[in-house]
């Protein structure tokens, strides 16, 4: 089955967060970290240290603080900024699950992805991410099911010949 669709600006948006999303095991480390840090500061008031304390405890804070201005302010502006200015991301674009991996067709061209180039995927609540490389992937929207394509083939097929969602 074949659909077209065209990426939105929502749609650049939402892949733009999602490929910057930590990924589970980042999110442990980054929780042990401000658990470390705010147990320190804890630590270094029950003794008295109210400097190291305020530091400690301020590193906690602004260490959660930075990436959720970042996130929430700044990169839904910078994603729109540049979604509005790359004119080849709002052409039309068909996809396509073949038994080879995944086709994706446009007015610039068309390539196969096969299914053993496909680096790894994630999924958001409203987006797929299928990646080339580490930093490099193709937008599907979820919203394309709506019109009949199959979304659970395609993320069955993902999971057969990838592996489960990153």
């Amino acid at each position: 089955m074949t659909e077209e669709f065209q990426i939105t600006s929502d749609d650049y948006v939402s892949a733009g967060l999602l490929n910057g999303e930590m990924t589970s095991r980042a999110k442990y480390i980054h929780y042990a970290i401000d658990a470390s840090l705010v147990a320190l500061g804890i630590a270094a008031l029950y003794f008295e240290k109210y400097i190291w304390a305020c530091g400690l405890i301020g590193a906690a804070i602004g260490g959660n603080l930075l990436p959720f201005v970042l996130r929430n302010l700044y990169s839904p502006w910078y994603l729109r900024h540049h979604y509005d200015k790359y004119k080849a991301v709002k052409k039309p674009i068909s996809i396509s699950i073949l038994d080879e991996g995944v086709k994706f067709t446009s007015e610039s061209g068309e390539g196969l992805l096969s299914w053993q180039e496909i680096h790894h995927w994630r999924e958001g609540s409203s987006m797929i991410l299928i990646y080339l490389a580490p930093r490099i992937y193709h937008m599907v929207p979820k919203r394309i099911a709506e019109v009949g394509f199959p979304l659970r083939e395609l993320k069955e097929k993902l999971i057969e010949h990838v592996g489960n969602a990153t």
